[in-house]
């Protein structure tokens, strides 16, 4: 009789993310649904290379003045978002340390990869966020200056 041996591949197991995780990720998933809707608000009325038509407009200009002071809102709900989470995560994950006999150094690793992942992610909500509010303060600067 033959017996077969299994061995686990650590590096292709993906753990389930948490249900705080999931919320999360819909969060970011959010907050980059708003600044989308914000960049097509802006440019819905001024598409990008004709920002001359609104030039005398007040209300571009306010419209402009607006999204760009909301997206620095939203930047920084999603640092500090991101923060309370990887803190509530990091005692989480540090209460299930003390509560095992051993720890073992897979759980450290899928630790440590899972914060990567998620300061990842973050960032790169944080990234697209405060591009769509660069271009819209430019936008704002061409504007005020005019032509010329």
């Amino acid at each position: 009789m033959l017996q077969e041996s299994a061995t686990w591949d650590l590096q292709h197991m993906t753990p389930e993310p948490s249900t705080n995780m999931k919320i999360y990720m819909l969060f970011l998933f959010g907050v980059c649904i708003v600044t989308t809707v914000k960049l097509i608000r802006v440019w819905r009325a001024a598409p990008p290379f004709r920002l001359s038509r609104q030039a005398s407009n007040p209300n571009y200009l306010r419209l402009l003045q607006t999204s760009g002071t909301s997206l620095k809102q939203w930047i920084g709900l999603t640092v500090l978002t991101s923060g309370v989470f990887a803190s509530g995560t990091l005692y989480d994950f540090c209460r299930g340390l003390l509560m095992e006999k051993r720890t073992a150094r897979e759980m450290i690793l899928f630790a440590i990869q899972d914060f990567s992942t998620t300061l990842t992610m973050t960032l790169l909500v944080v990234l697209f966020s405060f591009l769509v509010r660069w271009h819209t303060l430019k936008r704002l600067e061409q504007l005020r200056q005019g032509p010329g």
